[in-house]
């Protein structure tokens, strides 16, 4: 198997979970909201904007959009302060996005939250919650749980969603507003805000998730691991919901996912198809996690 690690650089001690985990994405974030302060300009065309916001967002807008979205996330929850494991999940994250069906420069960071759950942002941000990782036994289980992130991504399903849903959040937002690099910084936030509710609380079609759900095995299967990954997850994360005690940890990934018992059933099949080969990496994903 041909090797899965990706160098991963790390900068100083406060920093250093920020970097590791999303290269700066907080100094992009901020500079951005300073180039759209000198940029700024009245926008009158209310017709142009409602056109626009319904137009598929360009490469550079997808880029601007997951940064500040993901600059909100951070600020709301915290990252995880482990610059070790920050530094794994973007190693194994990275080895499965390499063969993504589209090229981005996927960044994978770890939220400090009791909820355990595993979130796809525009531009290739994908977060998952420091319960979710210490809710796996082995690195396949991170792999393919990743890999449903990565496919929600690279097939850019939250923005087809919510820009196709005039009730939306952000589609509310974005009506106020044209899409283009004049933005003002309070449209920035409000537009990162907007995306953020709406990722908590859309529910994606039933065919997306079904779809990452068999592509994510397939794409972590790809990356040499054990294509069962996914699926002995969503089978922990089932008999977690069944206790009262972890019904609130995993309440907020039902919301807006089918129910796991189900999500299981389907992939038996696909994971059986995909064979009994493959890497669970059991030794050093529990090293990663002392």
């Amino acid at each position: 198997m041909r090797s899965i690690w990706v160098t991963c650089a790390l900068a100083t001690i406060s920093a250093v979970v920020l970097e590791a985990q999303f290269g700066g994405v907080l100094d992009k974030a901020r500079r951005r909201v300073e180039e759209a302060k000198r940029k700024a300009k009245p926008v009158t065309d209310r017709a142009e904007k409602a056109a626009a916001t319904y137009a598929a967002w360009s490469p550079e807008q997808e880029q601007q959009i997951g940064e500040a979205t993901a600059a909100k996330m951070i600020a709301m929850f915290g990252l995880a302060n482990s610059p070790a494991l920050a530094k794994y999940v973007n190693l194994v994250g990275a080895s499965v996005a390499r063969n993504a069906s589209r090229e981005l420069p996927y960044r994978f960071g770890v939220l400090e939250t009791d909820i355990v759950g595993a979130y796809s942002l525009p531009g290739g941000f994908i977060f998952i919650t420091r319960s979710a990782v210490e809710g796996m036994e082995n690195e396949a289980q991170l792999a393919g749980v990743l890999a449903h992130e990565i496919v929600h991504a690279a097939e850019r399903h939250l923005e087809t969603e919510v820009r196709g849903k005039k009730t939306s959040v952000w589609a509310i937002e974005e009506a106020k507003q044209q899409v283009n690099t004049n933005e003002t910084p309070e449209f920035l936030r409000k537009r990162a805000e907007a995306l953020v509710q709406d990722l908590f609380n859309t529910k994606l079609s039933r065919e997306k998730e079904d779809g990452a759900d068999e592509r994510g095995v397939q794409l972590a299967a790809q990356a040499g691991y054990h294509p069962a990954g996914l699926l002995e997850f969503l089978k922990t994360m089932e008999e977690i919901q069944s206790k009262p005690e972890g019904q609130r940890a995993t309440n907020q990934l039902l919301s807006t996912h089918p129910p796991f018992a189900e999500r299981v059933e389907r992939l038996r099949p696909i994971v059986a198809q995909a064979g009994n080969q493959g890497q669970t990496n059991a030794p050093r994903f529990l090293a990663a996690l002392k």
